[in-house]
């Protein structure tokens, strides 16, 4: 981590358990400082907040504090937490929270009954608990985490809960899971809750008996499921922390440079960041909006069909999990594609025997032969076009996330390419499309038909790939052949003005929507988050999807990797 670019105190480090969960692919720099409540830019600026509850989880925290802690009753907790926020709650937003409240208690309740058949008897806690350590108020490490607090009546059994949005997933041995069971163990309750993310130390009670008993459980609010993921004594948490957890943590802390992605929106170091590019006028707007946001063309794309789909998809509301053919087989021809190219040379025929075959190579490691049975067909024409079989090729990039920040609009836009690379020294950028039949894509309809290549055009005309006179590329697979690629001069003028125009059209509503009203249709019929939506249409799915209907329906499919931060 280069200190060099922030100003205050690097050793005062209070660190959430959650935070340990950072994917490969996330910006090191970013957990660093988040860790580092004193750290803050050389460069400042104000900090804006949204007109609207952006902490969905918040919510349900407020609702069970009330009842669990005041003995409120749940609806009127539930109405009382919606009605005198801070801020307005959508909707949406409010039918969910008012599911996962319930649906935690319910949670709660079976696991009382659970523990009473053991005679282990929890009752909900007050006050979180830390772990501490350090020689004076300039140099601590405070461990913390987030969550439900429960404790047996003579302290002996402790019980940590953490919220998931979706569903439980298995994380017995995850550094995060190990971290929270270590901080009921070895930890001190606060004298007050209000300490844990303001005073530096936090005040701790040290006066309490030590627990004999850990439990760590998570729970789905939507799902209504939980799952137990550590019922362990102090003792053997403590050892598998010290071995597995603390060199992970250790690593985290240290950094290890900057990606630019989604982070960048709520990084306190964004204003001094090399590595984020800034484009002034990307989206062609005129104005700041709200506040600092993300937006990529699946953003668009959602706010397009609905804003009131968008809006809860920004705020990770769970949905339900569905998906076209249509798809589902473009991620498998995609997940091919990306495992393919990552070794660094072009694809032959070798690469994609039949599908009877005893062995099927790469699609073996990457697909089940169903998948590997529906993709094939549409990966024969890609070999005709492959870009790794030509010459001059360089600075091979898979899928990578691109970010880049627009000043005058104050968002962060992020895109997905397909693949990147270099060709003679040239940026090129390239979109993968599958389709059944040939869908009569020309250089004049394609930048408005697949949006991302317009994105794709503003971003090498702003710089974003350091050259401004890329290309990009429409790559199209039907069934045993490739259409002809579709190929843009992001040095052509006429071209940046087309791929601007429809860019602007994509983001200039959404970008001062305060609201996200529904916009109930025949839609809703394929939409994840109908179930919490008020004003849902009601109605059937087309018998025969046609391609619209399969556009939305893969909008409704989230990535496998696609989860809120909790």
């Amino acid at each position: 981590m280069d200190w060099s670019t922030v100003a205050g105190n690097p050793d005062v480090i209070r660190l959430s358990a959650s935070l340990l969960d950072r994917r490969e692919e996330d910006c090191p720099d970013f957990a660093a400082v988040k860790a580092r409540p004193q750290l803050r830019p050389r460069v400042t600026e104000p900090r804006r907040y949204p007109p609207w509850a952006d902490f969905p989880l918040g919510l349900v925290m407020e609702i069970l504090d009330a009842v669990e802690h005041d003995g409120a009753d749940l609806g009127e907790a539930i109405a009382a937490t919606v009605r005198n926020g801070r801020a307005w709650v959508h909707p949406g937003v409010a039918r969910w929270v008012g599911h996962a409240a319930e649906t935690y208690l319910d949670v709660a309740d079976a696991l009382a009954d659970e523990l009473a058949r053991e005679g282990v008897v929890l009752r909900p806690a007050r006050v979180p608990r830390v772990v501490q350590w350090g020689s004076s108020p300039a140099e601590l490490r405070i461990l913390t985490a987030w969550g439900r607090w429960y404790e047996s009546g003579d302290g002996a059994v402790v019980e940590f809960r953490r919220l998931r949005m979706g569903r439980p997933r298995d994380t017995e041995d995850q550094p995060s899971t190990l971290a929270m069971a270590y901080i009921a163990g070895l930890g001190h309750c606060v004298a007050d809750p209000r300490d844990v993310y303001t005073a530096i130390p936090v005040p701790v009670r040290t006066d309490l008996p030590r627990p004999r008993r850990i439990r760590v459980v998570e729970v789905g609010l939507t799902s209504g499921t939980e799952r137990v993921v550590a019922d362990r004594t102090p003792e053997e948490i403590r050892r598998d922390y010290l071995d597995d957890v603390r060199p992970v943590a250790r690593r985290l802390l240290s950094g290890g440079g900057r990606v630019p992605g989604r982070d960048c929106a709520t990084c306190r170091t964004r204003p001094s960041c090399d590595a984020l590019p800034v484009t002034p006028g990307l989206l062609g707007l005129r104005h700041h909006g709200t506040h600092r946001r993300t937006w990529s063309i699946t953003t668009s794309r959602r706010y397009e069909v609905c804003p009131a789909q968008a809006h809860l998809a920004e705020l990770w509301i769970p949905g339900e999990r569905d998906s076209s053919p249509a798809a589902a087989r473009g991620r498998a021809v995609h997940r091919w594609l990306a495992a393919a190219h990552a070794r660094g040379h072009g694809c032959t025929p070798a690469d994609l025997p039949e599908t009877t075959a005893e062995d099927c190579g790469l699609a073996d490691a990457v697909l089940d032969r169903a998948d590997y049975q529906e993709a094939r067909p549409y990966l024969l024409g890609h070999l005709e076009v492959c870009p790794l079989n030509a010459e001059g090729v360089t600075a091979v990039r898979c899928e990578p996330t691109v970010a880049a920040y627009d000043s005058a609009a104050d968002v962060i836009v992020l895109a997905e390419p397909d693949l990147l690379r270099q060709v003679h020294g040239r940026p090129v950028y390239r979109e993968v499309k599958t389709s059944a039949a040939p869908r009569g894509l020309t250089p004049e309809n394609a930048l408005a038909a697949v949006p991302q290549l317009a994105l794709a055009v503003c971003l090498m005309a702003a710089g974003a790939f350091g050259d401004r006179n890329g290309l990009v590329e429409l790559e199209q697979l039907c069934p045993g052949a490739a259409e002809p690629l579709l190929v843009f001069d992001a040095s052509d003028p006429s071209v940046v003005a087309a791929a601007r125009a429809v860019i602007h059209e994509r983001v200039v509503r959404w970008h001062t929507d305060i609201r996200f009203a529904a916009n109930p249709g025949w839609w809703c019929g394929y939409c994840s988050v109908s179930r919490w939506c008020p004003d849902v249409a009601a109605g059937h799915r087309p018998e025969r999807p046609g391609p619209q209907a399969d556009a939305i329906a893969e909008l409704a499919s989230a990535r496998e990797d696609d989860e809120p931060p909790f």
